[in-house]
């Protein structure tokens, strides 16, 4: 299958997008509290979303076409996130113990420690949804996915159509629960999930030549209800305002549709972080903060010197741990049962 190597690119930026933000929340929170906090980074989780959905859409075939397809990719899921995820969170742990002033808005009680290892909804001691890992969050929405995608294969559905309604369903519910106090479990009920719809359509037009020949008139569409919805809501951009819902889905879509005019000549290092993306967006909580605190500590409150060095921090370490960590784990764990090449060589395209 085609590697969508745009699709690559794009990961990086946002994860690159998630760290410039926090790196600026940092800088307010232990170097400079009148430093600006730019949130507008946080549309790099819905960018993630959107991914996540294509990546699994457009590599759904195999799994579909083989006997007990679901076990491949659920064990192809879980030896590519848990691992990785584990070790951050128990080294975002270990700091918590060694160096407290160091971590952010994290405690720990043995729940809120089970809960968060196996990527279920939890609070934090500040009340907030947030594993130990604060952005674990994204991940438990993700396993939330990922179960409802292999459970489709199970039941041999159409994974689209069955992925596609549990997630309106769920999307749904976020009208239902409002401001009001839910149970935990209601977690799930979150418009956000609707981005993996968004990703899995992508993904059904890019890989049909009938519909593939409208993406522009497509694109043109979406612009159009972005600018409706900009003279509207005035440009909402919050965590749930359509308007940034309709951008990052023309954001997603235009980076398929340029794939064959810049995939060949996206730059190697570009296209390494978007590799280590996971790496980057997992270990950058642990590492980034340590500037700001290094600079409080010698009396050089810059604020924009933090965040120029939390996020180069963060770009060399999370390398030095997609190499050194991540890649061998990666390797070493398509040993295991299911998890390896599926049965007549079938292949797999831009694993996230």
């Amino acid at each position: 299958m085609h590697r969508y190597d745009s699709i690559q690119a794009l990961r990086f930026v946002a994860a690159l997008l998630v760290v410039i933000t926090h790196s600026t929340y940092y800088v307010a929170d232990r170097l400079d509290p009148s430093f600006f906090v730019w949130k507008g980074g946080t549309v790099g989780v819905d960018i993630f979303f959107v991914i996540s959905g294509f990546v699994m859409m457009i590599t759904a075939s195999p799994f579909q076409k083989i006997r007990g397809g679901w076990k491949y990719f659920a064990m192809r899921r879980v030896t590519r996130i848990v691992p990785m995820y584990w070790i951050a969170t128990t080294a975002k742990m270990a700091t918590l113990l060694v160096l407290p002033g160091v971590a952010i808005n994290s405690a720990l009680n043995p729940q809120h420690v089970l809960f968060s290892y196996l990527f279920l909804p939890t609070l934090n001691e500040a009340g907030k949804g947030e594993p130990v890992l604060g952005v674990g969050w994204t991940l438990t929405f993700e396993m939330f996915f990922y179960a409802v995608f292999a459970i489709g294969l199970l039941v041999r559905a159409n994974p689209y159509m069955f992925a596609s309604a549990i997630m309106v369903l769920a999307a749904a519910g976020h009208l239902i629960r409002g401001d009001g106090v839910w149970p935990i479990w209601a977690f799930y009920f979150d418009k956000v999930v609707l981005y993996f719809v968004i990703g899995m359509t992508i993904a059904k037009v890019a890989t049909s030549p009938t519909l593939r020949r409208y993406i522009p008139q497509m694109l043109a569409g979406l612009a159009a209800v972005g600018v409706a919805l900009a003279v509207i809501g005035h440009g909402d951009w919050s965590r749930n305002a359509w308007f940034r819902t309709v951008v990052v889905a023309a954001i997603v879509l235009a980076a398929v549709a340029a794939e064959r005019w810049v995939g060949h000549s996206i730059p190697r290092p570009v296209l390494f972080f978007g590799d280590a993306s996971y790496s980057l967006y997992l270990f950058h909580p642990l590492i980034a903060p340590l500037v700001p605190a290094v600079l409080a500590i010698i009396g050089v409150r810059v604020g924009w010197l933090s965040v120029l060095g939390s996020i180069m921090a963060a770009l060399v370490g999370s390398a030095l741990i997609y190499l050194w960590i991540e890649k061998p784990i990666t390797k070493a764990a398509r040993k295991l049962p299911y998890a390896g090449k599926l049965p007549r060589h079938a292949s797999s395209v831009n694993q996230p």
